[in-house]
């Protein structure tokens, strides 16, 4: 019996392994050896007009509007559209791991249950066209990592009507707070290209900071009293980075926030190209709230060097492709693979190049133009510790006196 006993749970030890075994190859698998959960939608996925995703938190709905998208819940302000494109592609591109169960008493254990039932904690996710006609329709449940090295999660999921489920995988983002849709960059200018940031307080205060060239990394403060310095340089720099790099965390229409009368911090970021950006502050109750403009200023366009020598024919070029005031660089596309399998030669990817530190003026202006096209008529909410440090003081960098 012992005998007996011992193989059968040494066959049984056998079979788990080789499943296991069988179950995380299927996860290895690559993409085009398994089964997509919605196989048509990626040829149509262009086609898409509206994103939507809701719970019982909350519901975010993305719509597309003329050549990008917004936000619906948010006054249909401008979405984040690399989120907006990772979501779609997302769904187009799940791929089916495991059939799990088809009882709808098993759902509530899986999170797949309807999204409207109570206390369930699904999500739901439905992509429709301009006509109206859903492209995709998914009931989200528990998510948990893929259990290969693979950055992508294992999701269980049904689609509505239908009460079979499915382990799959993919990368999918199910967020339904409208606010974590929105395009958070405010301003977004290469910190290089900033000459000088002042901010002007109600009290008449001045803090101004600036450097005399691009290449300069570190700001002065002006108008330091006598004897004394500052006690980092840091904390200087990351003034002018801030303000460099503006986010939100919500945004309102001018004529839905009443601030007249509320006392008003202004700053100022100046370029070597000609960018001036005005950031009103205000703070209400314990919200800060800013306002955004920006001018063309002739007068800061940084002249050439008269060391300079002239581009001569031969020379290495300059660096071409700047990136906007509100866009990241874009990395360079990598140099094509040699055509013959047999000789191959080393395939190197050139760094990112760097952006220059002044833009010519047209694209200046174009960026400014962009720029106020998106702000005007918005109210803006930032994090309390992005509006601490743009209220910044003189006195408040100055290191104890000796």
């Amino acid at each position: 019996m012992k005998r007996t006993s011992l193989a059968m749970m040494t066959l049984a030890a056998v079979v788990l392994i080789g499943a296991a075994v069988m179950l995380s190859h299927q996860r290895d698998r690559p993409s085009d050896a398994r089964e997509r959960l919605f196989p048509a939608l990626r040829a149509v996925v262009n086609e898409v007009s509206e994103l939507q995703l809701s719970s019982q938190r909350g519901t975010g709905t993305m719509l597309r509007q003329g050549g990008t998208w917004v936000v619906k819940e948010k006054h249909r302000y401008p979405a984040d559209l690399g989120k907006v494109r990772e979501t779609l592609l997302g769904l187009a591109e799940l791929d089916i791991l495991e059939t799990k169960t088809a009882k709808p008493e098993r759902h509530e254990t899986l999170g797949v249950r309807d999204v409207e039932a109570e206390g369930a904690t699904s999500t739901g996710v439905r992509l429709t066209n301009a006509a109206g006609d859903i492209l995709a329709e998914l009931i989200v449940g528990r998510t948990r990592p893929s259990g290969s090295r693979s950055r992508r999660r294992e999701l269980f999921v049904r689609k509505p009507g239908d009460p079979q489920t499915w382990l799959v995988i993919g990368n999918l983002s199910v967020e339904t707070d409208p606010g974590e849709w929105l395009d958070k960059d405010i301003l977004r200018i290469e910190p290089k290209r900033v000459r000088r940031v002042s901010v002007v307080h109600p009290d008449g205060t001045r803090l101004q900071l600036e450097k005399e060239t691009p290449d300069d990394l570190d700001y002065r403060v002006a108008d330091l009293p006598d004897g004394r310095e500052v006690a980092s340089q840091f904390t200087v720099n990351n003034i002018v980075s801030t303000l460099a790099s503006l986010s939100l965390e919500d945004v309102h229409p001018k004529g839905d926030v009443a601030l007249d009368g509320v006392a008003e911090v202004v700053a100022t970021i100046e370029t070597f190209d000609g960018f001036e950006g005005t950031v009103t502050l205000r703070q209400r109750d314990d919200t800060h709230y800013v306002t955004v403009s920006a001018v063309f200023n002739p007068r800061m366009v940084r002249q050439p060097d008269p060391d300079t020598k002239p581009a001569r024919a031969g020379d290495e070029p300059e660096v071409s492709e700047p990136p906007t005031a509100t866009l990241e660089p874009t990395a360079p596309t990598p140099p094509a693979m040699p055509e013959s399998p047999t000789t191959p030669e080393p395939v190197t990817t050139p760094a990112t190049p760097e952006p220059p530190a002044i833009k010519p003026v047209e694209e200046v202006k174009a960026d400014i133009d962009a720029l106020t096209r998106t702000t005007a008529g918005w109210v803006y909410v930032i994090p309390s510790f992005r509006a601490d440090t743009i209220l910044t003081k003189t006195a408040d960098l100055l290191a104890p006196a000796p």
